[in-house]
């Protein structure tokens, strides 16, 4: 669940976020370590941020995060609203051991965001990473390829392969924010140091309620995020089209069939020759 509220009649957005059940299908499909987990969490968390944010049905969002880290890349995709799926290259990486999320992510690299909406060209922002833990990424995308000054607290707990809480709060002060406006937002998100923590004893309504209801708050409407996958036979079929008979059929007589896996949902899709050759026979 997304909520969110515009602070000082317009001048502010806080959005809280709770992403448990997400991160744990997730998990389910791919099977994280711990710190893959973690890393995983605050990243889906973030892709239904801003994913949640779009207007447009057909608007897509793409994250690339690549830091040379343990876990490899990251690529998340969120379409509106706020439906969301990821992988990572190294799902078990650190398995069994202490790792933190930027030792998954890595340093040295980039934040790399894709924004579909349906234009010509779509948008590309890219910037470089911060030190991997993917909250001061994301902060300092924000401030330098949107210019839009943003507080970016998220966190993850994990017990027992399970994922107990994920979650986040982003706060985004609107170009018309006041100094002494932004110097009171600063010390209201100073205290979350351990949302992981914060999101196990308040629920993310209480949070706004707690920290934020004291100013002048109007609440948006709540946005049902959720971990959901588009690929299907037919998308795959389309892409077989686009080979040609002649190569796809090569591919059979080859490998005895095609099967097509998909890296968000791990699922596959199997043809033989004769739903090849039906394949094309129908288009």
């Amino acid at each position: 669940m997304i909520k969110r509220a515009i602070l000082f009649g317009g001048k502010a957005i806080v959005s809280a976020l709770d992403t448990t059940d997400t991160l744990n299908k997730a998990i389910e499909i791919h099977g994280f370590s711990k710190p893959v987990a973690v890393a995983m969490g605050k990243a889906l968390t973030m892709t239904a941020f801003m994913s949640g944010n779009f207007k447009g049905a057909g608007n897509k969002l793409t994250i690339i995060i690549d830091g040379n880290g343990k876990g490899g890349k990251m690529v998340l995709c969120g379409d509106y609203g706020a439906k969301v799926r990821g992988y990572i290259e190294n799902p078990v990486a650190c398995a069994g051991q202490e790792a933190s999320v930027s030792d998954i992510v890595g340093k040295d690299g980039a934040l790399n965001i894709i924004k579909d909406f349906g234009l010509k060209e779509p948008y590309n922002g890219l910037s470089r990473l911060v030190n991997g833990n993917i909250d001061e990424d994301f902060a300092y995308y924000f401030t330098a390829s949107e210019q839009l000054p943003s507080a970016v607290a998220l966190g993850v707990k994990i017990d027992g392969g399970k994922c107990v809480k994920s979650g986040g709060i982003i706060v985004q002060p609107m170009p018309n924010c006041s100094e002494e406006e932004i110097f009171v937002l600063k010390d209201i998100v100073s205290n979350f140091t351990d949302v992981g923590d914060l999101l196990t004893r308040m629920s993310i309504s209480e949070i706004i309620d707690f920290y934020f209801g004291h100013f002048e708050i109007s609440r948006l409407p709540d946005i049902c995020e959720d971990y959901v996958c588009s690929c299907s036979r037919e998308r795959i079929e389309n892409v077989l089209i686009t080979l040609g008979k002649k190569e796809a059929l090569d591919i059979v007589k080859a490998q005895g069939r095609i099967e097509v896996g998909c890296e968000f949902c791990n699922s596959k899709y199997k043809f033989t020759k004769d739903d090849v050759e039906r394949l094309f026979d129908e288009s």
